[in-house]
């Protein structure tokens, strides 16, 4: 079965909530899918912390965020929300998380 990452730059919440459907979509349906936050995307992870957005709140508790990356989250104030949340933080590749890990498990990877 294909395995799927969507690696999101962007602060658009239409586009986030595309990806967040599609993830969970997939995931239901029996593939291995997941999101990373690179760049402005990471500003989402603060934004929606505490709030009631189900599918966002779905995506975390099904531990389909593999990471927020940690350079990003810190320069877009939302690296101590990550981290309150229990978000996968990862700074392997200077700072960013390194897509080769998902590549070598055989991922698509996807980047908006």
């Amino acid at each position: 079965m294909r395995k799927q990452l969507f690696v999101l730059f962007n602060f658009n919440k239409g586009i986030f909530t595309h990806i967040l459907l599609n993830v969970l979509d997939l995931a239901e349906k029996g593939y291995e899918a997941g999101v990373i936050f690179e760049s402005e995307a990471c500003k989402f992870v603060k934004e929606f912390e505490g709030k009631k957005f189900k599918k966002f709140e779905q995506v975390k508790e099904k531990k389909l965020i593999y990471a927020v990356c940690e350079v990003c989250a810190k320069s877009m104030n939302a690296l101590d929300s990550a981290r309150r949340q229990g978000l996968p933080i990862n700074g392997e590749l200077s700072g960013h998380p390194p897509l080769r890990s998902w590549i070598k498990l055989d991922y698509d990877v996807m980047l908006i």
